[in-house]
């Protein structure tokens, strides 16, 4: 087991920053297409019968489009104003305390009997809270379990697992949901100009997913991972972590519940709104698929989360002036600085590979390879979750991973007739499953720490021994999930299906 962490370790520290890593692939981008074009390589869109010629980013043209496109390459970038609008809402109501008060009621006031499923349920879905998840349900499953007499550290890998294998499924629309379509519309135009992936195209399926994961979670948990811990690693009954419960106060109690109704009302009022066929959020024959109202839900996102942030923010004196407001926004967007920096080079590298034709001369003699061998159907999406599944370990950054690959594979999926917001979602399952056994991902030395306060002289090793059982059911039950869900015909999101229509 330290032989395999040390290769990983050593591996995963020799690749650069996501920042430069993208800058490289740039100027790959830059040079293969020279090489290509160099030599007259072409090939035919199969449905349109077009001649696809690749173009040299180093003749005069392509010079001129990298000079003169710098600025509007990062500013048309599809994920830039989605993750920017979601997180000021979002993080309103984080920092007025709202996330991390339902994140604690939620597990705390669970029966001792369904505590493992309710640290998998709010983990799972406290991905909405983004780096909060693992900061506040660590140490307190740890203690919760510890105060029942259980294992802690079997509690801190519960909710380690929720918050990491299970970070891309959720009963509600994340800012991940927001990153991800942004990615894969900007890839996708790749091959349709008109392509569009909107942030629920993979609702219906991720928002069963929770409960798949959160039953498969507690069933290892309870069953494999806490006995054997109560055989290796047994704790000193007099161990102290000095971890205390949170109570909550009177004002938040009042402003939770003021949070419920509010919530109810602006719910009601949208439904309203939805509900009427001549509604301008309908499409032109009454239908919601597609729709103005689906393209329209990052701004109703961030109304509510700003209203719910309001709400409880006022109630509990976390927000007392105008002021306020703004500011816990600004403090919520300054969080994103590397996240935007990021997207900066991202945003340079996929422009160049959209401009110089490489994408599509990639996904056309991709596409032709795939389908002369014949690897396509079940097996391809088997095969395309565990090459995601197996990046993650080396890049744990969702988004820089997702923008490395989609350019590549949606396009080259979508001519032979995948819906790219299924590729999305075939991602998805690979990207969360083995964040938890990867050394690289910050919050594994995190998680770690925590179970230390119990455990001093745990180590690396155990920390893996302990979480790989998790990402291993994950990936295989989430990607079993997938299939049933396939073979039952069922859409992953509204008018969505494995096959593009």
């Amino acid at each position: 087991m330290q032989a395999v962490l040390s290769t990983v370790e050593r591996v995963g520290n020799k690749l650069p920053h996501p920042f430069i890593l993208f800058v490289i692939l740039a100027g790959v981008v830059i040079i293969t297409s020279s090489i290509l074009a160099f030599f007259g390589i072409t090939a035919t869109n199969p449905k349109t019968d077009a001649e696809v010629v690749v173009k040299s980013l180093l003749s005069s043209e392509g010079i001129e489009f990298m000079l003169t496109s710098v600025v509007s390459n990062f500013v048309n970038f599809p994920p830039l104003g989605l993750i920017l609008v979601v997180m000021f809402g979002i993080g309103l109501a984080d920092k007025v305390g709202l996330m991390s008060t339902l994140m604690q009621v939620s597990v705390a006031k669970a029966p001792p009997s369904l505590l493992t499923f309710a640290v998998f349920m709010a983990g799972i879905c406290g991905s909405i809270a983004s780096d909060a998840n693992y900061l506040i349900l660590i140490p307190l499953a740890a203690m919760l379990y510890h105060s029942v007499g259980r294992h802690p550290i079997a509690g801190a890998a519960a909710a380690y697992a929720a918050a990491g294998a299970g970070f891309d499924a959720s009963l509600f629309v994340t800012v991940g949901d927001a990153l991800f379509a942004g990615i894969t519309t900007e890839a996708a135009r790749l091959v349709d100009a008109e392509a569009y992936v909107s942030p629920i195209d993979n609702y219906y399926f991720v928002a069963c997913s929770v409960f798949v994961l959160a039953v498969v979670g507690t069933l290892v948990i309870d069953k494999l991972v806490e006995p054997r811990l109560r055989r290796t690693l047994p704790l000193e009954q007099d161990i102290d972590t000095e971890i205390r419960e949170h109570v909550l106060s009177d004002a938040e109690r009042r402003g939770l519940k003021r949070v419920g109704w509010v919530s109810l009302v602006y719910l009601g009022l949208v439904a309203l709104a939805v509900f009427p066929e001549s509604s301008p959020l309908r499409n032109a024959d009454g239908g919601l698929i597609p729709s103005p109202f689906l393209k329209s839900l990052v701004p109703l996102m961030f109304g509510y989360f700003v209203v719910i942030g309001l709400t409880y923010g006022l109630t509990t004196k976390k927000i007392t002036a105008a002021k306020d407001v703004p500011q816990h926004m600004s403090d919520a967007a300054r969080e994103l600085a590397p996240t935007l920096v990021l997207f900066f080079a991202i945003a340079q590298f996929i422009a160049y590979f959209k401009w110089s034709e490489l994408g599509q001369f990639i996904a056309i003699e991709g596409s032709n390879i795939l389908q002369s061998t014949g690897f396509t159907g079940l097996p391809l999406v088997g095969a395309f979750i565990v090459m995601s599944a197996g990046l993650n370990v080396f890049m744990t950054s969702g988004s820089a991973q997702w923008a490395l690959m989609a350019p590549v594979f949606v396009p080259m999926l979508m001519m032979i007739g995948f819906d790219p917001a299924f590729v999305q979602a075939m991602f998805r399952i690979g990207d969360s499953s083995t964040n938890i056994i990867s050394p690289m991902s910050p919050y594994f030395s995190v998680a770690l720490v925590y179970m230390q306060r119990y455990k001093p002289d745990m180590g690396l090793g155990t920390l893996m021994a302990t979480m790989l059982p998790l990402s291993v059911t994950f990936l295989l039950a989430w990607s079993a999930f997938l299939m049933v869900w396939l073979a039952l015909g069922l859409p992953i999101g509204p008018g969505i299906y494995m096959m593009a229509g």
